[in-house]
């Protein structure tokens, strides 16, 4: 029996999917962040052993690595994945690669927006991005410069926030007050992952009308939206319609999210047709479907 494997390993969390050669699910796993550039080594191998933990021995496996921008990182992501499939045939390509394999058919650009955030587009059986080059240089409209924003403006005005995004900063660095923040921040393996997890009470914040998120959203989309439109313009300069698929965790946190990206996209293309949608199927079906496609590779 065949079995493909599926990875999608990003700097929050990391996710397997095996299926066997009738389509059916044989094993599931989820563990922590397997960034190749952000990860430590040692964390990384652990989260895959354990996202891949009782695994039947798998013959194709596709890993999607967040930061794999190399063929050095491809050929040590690999590395990592014959470790623990020594008899398998494996291959390495960027988280991206699976957000787009598992959008809808049809699919024109890929807007993904997580912890980090990019945007893609398959041409002639060869992926094209834009945007991305990771918090410090890009990553616009991610969950994390969402975060960030967030954050500063709590510390600029803590009335304006809601509750909610009180208990988030109390769980996330056990305190509420600035110095403490600011310590407990800077002293994590990853900051940037941890920034991104006031995304969601943020849009908590949006739901509720309160004007701060609402102009926080407006202003911190736009540079997303303006990357989409130049790799528009780039990848299809004569299309008179778009079919955009949203993909990533940022997405799932608040409709003002799409709401505001869609209003920009709209302005900043307006002879286009845009069809914006979410993906229904996760990234790590996206990788699974990449495994199945080496079975016919020679």
């Amino acid at each position: 029996m065949t079995i493909y494997l599926g990875l999608d390993c990003g700097g929050s969390s990391s996710r397997a999917m095996a299926l066997d050669h009738n389509g059916q699910v044989v094993h599931q796993g989820q563990a922590g962040s397997a960034n190749l550039v952000s990860t430590p080594e040692r964390r990384l191998r652990s989260n895959l052993l354990q996202a891949t933990r009782e695994c039947p021995n798998a013959d194709f496996i596709c890993g999607c690595f967040a930061g794999l921008m190399t063929d050095a990182d491809r050929h040590r992501a690999e590395g990592y994945l014959a470790t623990l499939f020594p008899k398998a045939r494996v291959h390495a390509e960027p988280d991206y690669a699976a957000a787009y394999s598992a959008s809808e058919d049809g699919t024109d650009i890929c807007v993904i927006a997580g912890t980090g955030s990019l945007v893609c587009s398959r041409i002639n059986g060869a992926m094209v991005k834009s945007g991305g080059r990771g918090y410090m240089l890009g990553d616009e409209g991610s969950a994390f410069q969402f975060g960030r924003a967030a954050l500063l403006e709590y510390f600029r005005n803590p009335a304006e926030a809601s509750e909610t995004f009180k208990e988030t900063l109390t769980k996330l660095f056990e305190s509420r007050q600035e110095n403490a923040i600011i310590s407990r921040l800077y002293q994590l393996p990853s900051p940037q992952s941890a920034l991104a997890k006031l995304a969601k009470p943020l849009g908590h914040d949006a739901k509720e009308g309160r004007i701060y998120a609402l102009e926080l959203i407006a202003k911190h989309i736009e540079p997303l939206a303006k990357v989409v439109a130049s790799h528009a313009a780039r990848c299809f300069p004569d299309a008179k319609s778009l079919k955009i698929t949203l993909a990533g965790g940022l997405w799932q946190n608040a409709p003002q999210f799409r709401d505001a990206f869609s209003k920009v996209l709209e302005e900043e293309l307006p002879r286009m047709n845009l069809d914006v949608h979410r993906i229904v199927k996760p990234p790590v079906f996206g990788a699974v479907m990449l495994a199945k496609e080496m079975a016919h590779v020679n």
